[in-house]
């Protein structure tokens, strides 16, 4: 049975290991100051990280960004609402395509009222398909697309910015 819960400090080394294993493919920029960045984020209480765990394994993780600390670079999409960035959202190489991304996915839409939070922002590269899939279950729209080569080094070297506006119902 899969646990669904937030991820203990004593876990977030083991974590980190998790993400460059599973995480890292063309698609995804994953450096490690970048990376050491959100796990401080989320050792001191300004990010948060759900994990989804089976026994004694982890099958993936969110990280999301608290409305206080969301990156200057996604302000001119929040129409002045609060807006919780997620960061990263991996799910084991062995687990993917079984809903598991989609659920902490939408776990964080359930925890965005415990910040007033009405918006979500998420991005991808542009073709990865599989964030895409995971991205569109869990109700994201595409708001823009932009060159990105800083971030980009695959296929189109594009930075797709996705939207999930809430609206105060059960988002679930």
């Amino acid at each position: 049975m899969i646990i669904y819960r937030s991820a203990l400090g004593a876990e977030l080394s083991e974590l980190k290991s998790f993400l460059f294993t599973h995480g890292t493919n063309p698609w995804n920029h994953l450096p490690i100051d970048g990376v050491n960045r959100e796990f401080e984020l989320v050792a001191n209480g300004s990010a948060s990280m759900l994990v989804a765990v089976e026994n004694t394994t982890f099958l993936g993780f969110v990280i999301f960004y608290h409305p206080d600390c969301l990156p200057d670079q996604y302000l001119q999409y929040t129409e002045l609402q609060t807006t919780i960035y997620i960061a990263e959202a991996v799910v084991h190489k062995d687990y993917t395509g079984q809903g598991i991304g989609h659920h902490l996915l939408r776990l964080v839409t359930q925890q965005a009222v415990d910040f007033d939070a009405t918006l979500l922002l998420i991005d991808r590269h542009e073709e990865n398909m599989a964030s895409a899939g995971m991205m569109r279950k869990a109700g994201f729209k595409l708001l823009t697309t932009h060159r990105d080569p800083q971030r980009r080094h695959y296929g189109s070297r594009n930075t797709s910015i996705l939207s999930l506006q809430l609206n105060g119902d059960d988002e679930t």
